[in-house]
Formats: C-alpha cells, sequence, structure tokens
C-alpha cells in the first residue's frame, strides 16, 4: 500500500499524543514512504506537553478523539462535563496540527441520542464516526456496531465515517451475520478513513493483531476499499523505542 501501490492509499501510522519516544523513525519511515500521514490518539490533558513536539512534523495528521478507556464516554449524561473538557482538548489538537479528519466513538453502555447530543457543538466538517464492536473488552454494550446506528449519526451530525474492519468482524459475529456482507453494509455508507489490523474471523474480539497473525481475509477486505482513502494500521506496537513492527505490516500488505 502508500502512494505508490496498486490500490492508491494512504496508508497511516497511528500513535498516542504522549508516544513522544519514535522521532527517529517517523522521521525515517515518512521520508521513506511507509506511512502518509500520523493517527494522533489524544490521552488527557497532554496537549500542553506534546503539541510542540507533534508541531515539529510536517506530516498530515488525523485526530482521534478519546474514548470510553481513555475516561471519555459521549453516551452517558453524567459524564457530559468531563466529556466537553475532552471534546475541547481533542480540538485544540486538531486545529493546531491541521488536522483533515477527527474521529469520533459513540460511548458504550448508553444512549446513541445522548451521544449525538454531546457531540452536535463539537461537530464540524472534519468530524467521522468509527463503528465498534457489539461486545467491549470488559463486557460493556458499544454503541455503533450496526450499519444503522452509524447511519442515523451520520445523518444527525452530517459526519463521515471511518469504517474500522476488525471492530465490524465482531459485530457481525455477535449478531451472528457474515462478516464480508455485514462489512458491506458498512461499505455502502461511503467510508472517508478505514482501521485495518488482523484477527480472528470468527471471534467477538478485536485483538489488534499484526498483519499475518490472524486469520482475517486481508485480500478480500484490502478490495472492499475506495481509491485514494486513507487506511490506518492499528496493530499494537511491540516496542517502546522503535517502528520495526508498523514496517513489517507495511511490507506484509502491500504486496497482497
Amino acid at each position: 500500500m502508500g502512494g505508490s501501490a496498486k490500490l492508491n492509499t494512504r496508508f497511516g501510522l497511528k500513535l498516542g499524543s504522549i508516544n513522544t519516544n519514535y522521532t527517529e523513525d517517523i522521521l525515517v519511515f515518512y521520508n521513506g514512504g511507509y506511512f502518509q500521514y500520523i493517527e494522533l490518539f489524544i490521552l488527557p490533558n497532554s496537549f500542553d506537553d506534546t503539541i510542540e513536539y507533534w508541531k515539529r512534523f510536517s506530516v498530515p495528521i488525523v485526530i482521534h478523539a478519546p474514548h470510553s478507556f481513555a475516561g471519555m464516554n459521549l453516551s452517558m449524561p453524567e459524564e457530559r462535563g468531563n466529556n466537553k473538557i475532552k471534546l475541547s482538548e481533542t480540538l485544540r489538537f486538531a486545529d493546531a496540527l491541521k488536522a483533515e479528519y477527527i474521529i469520533f466513538h459513540s460511548g458504550v453502555n448508553g444512549k446513541i441520542e445522548e451521544a449525538v447530543n454531546q457531540l452536535r457543538p463539537f461537530a464540524d466538517d472534519r468530524c467521522l464516526i468509527e463503528n465498534k464492536p457489539m461486545k467491549g473488552i470488559n463486557g460493556e454494550k458499544c454503541l455503533g456496531f450496526a450499519p444503522e446506528e452509524i447511519r442515523y449519526i451520520m445523518d444527525e451530525l452530517q459526519a463521515g465515517f471511518c469504517l474500522d474492519f476488525g471492530h465490524a468482524v465482531c459485530a457481525a459475529n455477535s449478531v451472528k451475520k457474515k462478516p464480508l456482507e455485514y462489512i458491506g453494509e458498512f461499505s455502502a455508507l461511503n467510508p472517508r478513513m478505514y482501521h485495518l489490523t488482523d484477527g480472528d474471523f470468527a471471534s467477538e474480539r478485536d485483538l489488534h493483531l499484526h498483519y499475518g497473525d490472524g486469520t482475517f481475509p486481508l485480500k478480500e477486505l484490502l478490495k472492499t476499499i475506495n481509491s485514494g482513502a486513507m487506511v490506518t494500521n492499528e496493530a499494537k506496537h511491540d516496542s517502546d523505542t522503535d517502528l520495526n513492527d508498523y514496517k513489517r505490516d507495511f511490507f506484509y500488505v502491500k504486496d497482497i
């Protein structure tokens, strides 16, 4: 994949806002064409300490807002004050780094209408909603696991869509549908971005494995990607000091 690949996609590196220890690999890999943008997951209360670090890179940025594991659950009314603080910081990052998109999760264990209401004051044309598994890692019920839920949020907020393949596979297994057919329903929503990892194709749990370490039909998934779209590798990093695992993933998938 990448700029010269047959799919004409832009391939993205996923990092957290506090991951300021990969400087050399970021520069070498970006200049080498291994990724065309960084998707930056915002850890709360990190703006003041890290924004100057991220501004030093001449790399396109996509922002991923905090989710429930990072203390932001948009579906719960009692979290409105806390969520507003985190949403404001997310937009500060997006504005400072001139982000092309801002990706949001719709929350867990609450109401999808509440998530829409909390997002509405912050949503603009950069806003993308990401689909989720039906079941979270700790047994929570995720919102946005069904295509009709994503469509509702898109319509209410005039938002775009980020299709997470792993989440769609998990949700399909939960609702007893064929994963590729379920992904087809999501693809009909015209995703602007994609998240791609490997995993257990028969599981309800998202594993974020490196390409080739699971049973996902990666070749078939790649065929569903819109030409020119952005595709973020969300496999977990193996090292705190280098990004060699990302480089291996890049070479694995680009020749599929």
